[in-house]
Formats: structure tokens, C-alpha cells, sequence
């Protein structure tokens, strides 16, 4: 049997992962899946993944971008959600920030360099023709070190998914002053280039049962259940969020999408070129 280690964002993303490990869907392929949460996201991934801790990973477009133009030891095998991530802003609840364009919104929460919530604030500054400097940055871990840091004062602004995070808003910790999406897959799976080499048919076959689990999992009642049971989600929210979220049920990768998000890099880091991009996509691994 071939054991396979995953990683990804302890969020309703992933509930399709989550679901066929528990009801065991990949036995009949002699595979064996395990499973881990991540709630640094896709900078502490990207760690795992360069240490062979990972064989695959569901990481952030943008963040694995980034992280690949720096020598990252991973390649795209699949698009995983095609749909745009809806990013909130949040401050802490008792804030007088009412707004990302404040003059005094300066101290930016982000998870850890390289993080989603790192970029996108740096590509929302941008489309606002403003700058953020190192020193502006707050580095805490996680969600749950987020919270703490607004509502401490410690910092001011912070993104991350918006039905995520809203738990902390209805529990009156923080308040969502805004949402910003940018225009691209939201995921993508990634491998582990050796990984790759060495597993690559298991790999596939682990993707292929996922294609079609993820294709069902939409119209599936019980997974939607599931869904507000294990994410705390209303049943408005879970119906708001399965409408706005596409799965990539085959092994196409949108380029457009892909050089919208290498742009934007360009644009806030200028050691990310597009030659670099060009390299990466000339790199991908077409699985099917």
C-alpha cells in the first residue's frame, strides 16, 4: 500500500478530503491518505513540502507563486478551485477602523511572509496606489494568533476567507470592514517533485477518485449537512459559499488566471518576473 502525506487549510474547502478519508474511498486503489491541517496556510505548507514532509499540498495560487519564483520544490498537478477566494478584512471589534482606506490602518496582521494574507495585502495596497513597508507587517501564525492581535491593539487590518472568519465577527472579537477577490483560482494542488517522480501513479489515481467526489459534492445533502456541522456554518452562509465555489473536476489549468496572479506578484515584488512564471508554467506537470 502507498501512503501519500497532504496538507491543507483547516477550512470548508477541504470538507470533500476530509469526508473521503473518513469513508476510506481510496482502499480500492491500495493507497492509504494522511491527512493534515495547516492553520499557518500555505506559507507554513511551503516549508513542509521543500522538507519532503508532503507529497501534495493545497496551497494558494498566488502564494505558491511566490513561493515557487523562490526555489520552492513543488509543481502544479491540478487546479482545485477555480473560483476566486472571497478575502474579508478584519479589525478588532472595539477598533475606531471602520474602513481598509483609514490613514491609521497601517499595521498589517499576516500569518507569516509569503502567506495569502500577506499578498493580498500587499496587491490591495497596490490597486489602491499605496505602499506597505516591512515594519508595517505583524507576523501571528494563525487565525486564532489574528484575533488575539486585533483585538490587543496590537495590529489593525487582517485577511483571510471571509465564512472562516466570520465566526470571530458573530462572536463579537472582530469586525469585517471590507472583501476584496482577486481575479484567480483561489487553490491549486502541488506536488512534491520528488514526490512526483516517485509516486506519480498513486498520485493520479488519488486525483482522479477526487475529481469525481468533488463533482458531487455540491448537490450532496448530507455533505452540506456536514458542511454546517463541522465549519459552524448557517444555513444561508453554506448556501452562499457552495454557490460561489467551483471545483476543478479535470486536470486543466487556467493560464489566464495563473499570469493574472504572476502580474500582480510583479507588480508588489519586484524580484518576481515573468520570466520566472513563464519557467514555472513551462515546468507543469500535465498529468493527464
Amino acid at each position: 500500500m502507498t501512503t501519500l502525506n497532504i496538507g491543507g487549510v483547516p477550512e470548508h474547502f477541504n470538507l470533500p478530503w476530509q469526508l473521503a478519508i473518513e469513508q476510506e474511498a481510496f482502499l480500492d486503489v491500495n493507497l492509504k491518505l494522511n491527512w493534515s491541517y495547516y492553520p499557518g496556510g500555505t506559507g507554513e505548507m511551503v516549508g513542509k513540502l521543500n522538507d519532503g514532509e508532503l507529497d501534495l499540498a493545497i496551497l494558494l495560487t498566488e502564494g505558491f507563486l511566490s513561493a515557487s519564483a523562490k526555489g520552492l520544490h513543488a509543481v502544479i498537478v491540478k487546479e482545485y478551485i477555480t473560483s476566486p477566494l472571497i478575502w474579508g478584512i478584519f479589525t478588532g471589534a472595539n477598533s475606531n477602523i471602520d474602513s481598509v482606506y483609514a490613514p491609521n490602518s497601517r499595521r498589517i496582521a499576516i500569518s507569516r511572509k509569503g502567506s495569502g494574507s500577506h499578498l493580498m495585502a500587499l496587491i490591495h495596497a497596490e490597486q489602491r496606489g499605496e505602499t506597505i513597508n516591512d515594519y508595517e507587517l505583524i507576523e501571528i501564525k494563525s487565525l486564532s494568533g489574528a484575533v488575539s492581535s486585533l483585538t490587543k491593539n496590537e495590529s489593525d487590518i487582517f485577511y483571510w476567507e471571509k465564512y472562516t472568519t466570520k465566526l470571530h465577527v458573530v462572536s463579537c472579537e472582530l469586525k469585517m470592514i471590507g472583501e476584496f477577490s482577486a481575479p484567480w483560482s483561489s487553490f491549486l494542488i502541488v506536488a512534491n517533485k520528488k514526490s512526483l517522480s516517485d509516486k506519480r501513479e498513486s498520485i493520479i489515481a488519488v486525483l482522479e477518485i477526487m475529481n469525481k467526489l468533488c463533482k458531487d459534492f455540491k448537490s450532496n445533502t448530507a455533505a452540506f449537512e456536514e458542511l454546517k456541522l463541522r465549519f459552524s456554518m448557517s444555513d444561508f452562509d453554506a448556501r452562499q459559499w457552495l454557490k460561489q465555489t467551483i471545483w476543478n473536476t479535470d486536470f486543466s489549468i487556467k493560464l489566464k488566471g495563473l499570469r493574472n496572479a504572476a502580474e500582480a506578484l510583479k507588480r508588489i515584488d519586484g524580484k518576481f518576473t515573468l520570466d520566472a512564471f513563464e519557467n514555472l508554467v513551462a515546468s507543469h506537470i500535465s498529468l493527464k
